[in-house]
């Protein structure tokens, strides 16, 4: 079975998907993306779109007009037009961004399937702010008003659609919901295993004593929504109680998601936050975004892993802790609720819980090996719900149950 799998980012959802069927199950795959991937070298098909001419850009952006995500939507139906060699018997797309409605005009007896990622709460209700103390403006609070239109005529339009946590599946309109299965995208825990790690130890120019506790904090971007002001408070917290302990943070500077920046002027969030307080920051290393193979390596350094998040979207990088054997304390909120179980995965405290938190990373870094079998629980969770292996086989017969 030919996929066509189509993001305006690379790899995004799809890429380890995609690699997946070419190279284990020897099914043709094409992945359709706005962004430069002429430098890969991929075992399967890669289509590059244009919304402009002149260079392929290198990184991709999300839109932030519905004129934006209409440009996306018919220059990639220009760009398939182009290339009526190319025959798909499924269509895969992120159903929040402008790629796959115009496409059901060029395969028009071939199933679409839609990622879906999220639906916001109303734009005029207090649920769209993300932090109560960083609200949305006026102007974002209109664009809400149009910005997830295709997400509904997708939703619509396409045969079926998948999402990773039953938490995103509550976020569909109920009406919907029976066209979408919870199927997560997999983690790779042959990748994502724990690594022997005595001290002393070296890492990224870092020397850590035999006798220094490790605690870890990672999100693709250090802001609000990641709890990265709630973190800083529980650092130094845990740096005035304990003095052999330090903090190993990757993540870059910049927000994703949320509304700080509306509030904050044209510092970064990291900077705000630094800005208000005072923090011991030779014990409190930012390594910014580290490759992968580094990032084994710090989950493997972890005595403690800080995992925190408003209600929203799961990071992998929560699933990357757990399978490699962290031990964790993460806010008890929804989707990490679906993820941890209080107590044998992980532990679990209110957002804004500073006490909360700080209390229990404590316990923890006093008596690590007290807390092991935390991680060692965590990694069999991930192996019998997330492991990439088992998710692809759930999506592959998805997939397959869709043909005609």
């Amino acid at each position: 079975m030919h996929v066509m799998f189509i993001h305006p980012n690379f790899p995004a959802q799809f890429g380890h998907i995609a690699e997946h069927l070419a190279t284990k199950r020897g099914w043709p795959c094409t992945f359709v993306t706005s962004i430069d991937t002429t430098h890969y070298q991929l075992p399967f098909v890669h289509v590059n779109y244009r919304l402009t001419p002149g260079p392929q850009p290198k990184t991709f952006f999300n839109t932030n007009s519905l004129q934006e995500l209409f440009d996306h939507l018919a220059a990639v139906y220009r760009c398939l037009r182009e290339l009526p060699q190319i025959k798909p018997d499924l269509v895969v797309g992120h159903v929040s961004y402008g790629t796959l409605l115009y496409l059901k005009n060029l395969y028009p007896e071939v199933p679409f399937v839609g990622y879906f990622e999220l639906l916001p709460p109303p734009f005029w209700t207090d649920g769209l702010a993300l932090r109560p103390d960083f609200p949305p403006p006026e102007g974002v609070r209109l664009f809400n008003a149009t910005y997830h239109a295709l997400t509904y005529l997708h939703l619509h339009a396409l045969e079926a659609c998948y999402t990773p946590t039953h938490f995103q599946l509550g976020l569909a309109p109920a009406e919907l919901r029976h066209k979408i299965r919870v199927i997560f995208d997999g983690l790779n825990t042959e990748f994502f295993q724990r690594r022997p790690s005595g001290r002393p130890a070296s890492f990224r120019g870092l020397t850590i004593p035999a006798d220094t506790r490790v605690v870890t904090f990672v999100s693709r971007g250090l802001e609000a929504i990641r709890g990265f002001d709630i973190f800083m408070q529980v650092a130094k917290r845990i740096c005035q109680a304990m003095p052999n302990v330090v903090f190993l943070v990757a993540g870059e500077e910049r927000t994703n998601y949320g509304h700080e920046g509306h509030h904050i002027g044209q510092q970064s969030f990291k900077q705000y936050v630094l800005s208000r307080d005072d923090y011991d920051l030779s014990r409190i290393h930012f390594l910014g975004r580290i490759p992968a193979d580094d990032l084994v390596t710090l989950y493997s350094l972890s005595d403690l892993h800080i995992y925190l998040t408003v209600p929203y979207v799961l990071s992998w990088s929560l699933l990357q802790a757990m399978a490699t054997e962290c031990a964790i304390v993460s806010s008890s909120t929804a989707p990490v609720t679906e993820v941890i179980d209080h107590g044998v995965h992980g532990l679990l405290a209110d957002f804004y819980d500073v006490d909360g938190l700080t209390d229990q990373a404590l316990a923890v870094l006093r008596d690590p090996p007290d807390f092991r079998h935390l991680g060692a629980n965590a990694r069999r969770r991930v192996l019998e719900r997330y492991e990439s292996g088992r998710c692809i086989d759930q999506l592959v017969e998805f997939f397959q149950s869709l043909r005609p």
